[in-house]
């Protein structure tokens, strides 16, 4: 019989793996349960039985601002009652400019407004570009939260941004800092999520959760995500989370995306989103959280 030697070399690797992991288990310290959390945008693009797809999952976030305005004033709180009778919590979520203090007041209004109406116990300020190119963007942010605060007082505020722009001051102003992690190379988005959670002086890490893509496909030969990987070197979503255990892990975006939607069927490179939430629920489990 001809010896395989990759075959053995890999089952070396792999008891090696094991070991480590219980290693990690064992040496951490407590830490807070990783909210899983689906970010939503429009019913049009969600199957018809998506509460059903949501599984591993703890809350789903709905899409209720745009800039300085309401956004799907009707479809958003019908998802919401949705989402609560699945035993889902509801976040909101709008895209925002904030590019003046000004402009940003407008914003936070439009966007405790959509959270009310949602009945949502968090919101995340998605940040766009126009944001960090502004000529106050530290400032902008403090007065977006500022006013969200008073106007929806008890709503847990996620700032889901770039990290440029990002300042110490957040700390006391944000809930949780929750920057965008995308990537269509898995080496690329492991490097962004370990740089987050080791080299961020500004931000500790307790407050830090990741925005990430769903793994739908990009083209034939990427994906935006990578769930696991083949590779020894690079690690995919799964190991990063056992390593870093963030605060929360935001999936954007849930329902059908260049045809493809990851909700119903997986893809060559990722489990559906509820395969992916699951897998994350059961081996976070086995860390101490709390």
């Amino acid at each position: 019989m001809k010896w395989n030697w990759i075959k053995f070399l890999n089952a070396i690797a792999e008891i090696f793996r094991d070991y480590n992991k219980r290693e990690l288990v064992r040496t951490l310290p407590p830490r807070m349960r990783t909210k899983l959390i689906l970010t939503i945008w429009r019913r049009s693009q969600l199957a018809d039985n998506w509460t059903e797809l949501v599984g591993g999952f703890d809350a789903v976030s709905i899409k209720c601002a745009d800039r300085d305005h309401l956004f799907a004033k009707d479809d958003a709180p019908a998802m919401a009652h949705q989402a609560r009778e699945a035993g889902l919590e509801v976040h909101g979520w709008g895209f925002h400019y904030c590019e003046a203090p000004g402009a940003a007041l407008e914003e936070a209004r439009a966007a405790a407004e959509g959270a009310r109406s949602i009945g949502a116990v968090a919101y995340h300020w998605n940040a766009e570009k126009q944001w960090f190119n502004s000529p106050m963007p530290a400032q902008s942010a403090i007065e977006f939260a500022l006013e969200f605060k008073q106007k929806a007082p008890g709503v847990k505020l996620y700032a889901n941004c770039f990290r440029r722009g990002v300042t110490e001051e957040f700390n006391e102003y944000f809930d949780f800092i929750e920057p965008m992690c995308y990537g269509t190379k898995a080496a690329t988005i492991a490097s962004k999520i370990n740089n987050r959670m080791t080299s961020w002086s500004e931000v500790p890490t307790e407050k830090v959760g990741w925005m990430v893509g769903t793994g739908r496909m990009n083209g034939e030969t990427q994906a935006w995500g990578y769930f696991e990987t083949d590779s020894q070197d690079v690690p995919g979503l799964l190991e990063l989370a056992m390593k870093h255990r963030p605060t929360s892990i935001n999936f954007f975006r849930a329902g059908v995306a260049d045809g493809e939607d990851i909700m119903v069927s997986s893809n060559k490179f990722n489990p559906t989103l509820a395969d992916q939430a699951k897998r994350l629920r059961a081996e976070l489990s086995k860390l101490r959280l709390v």
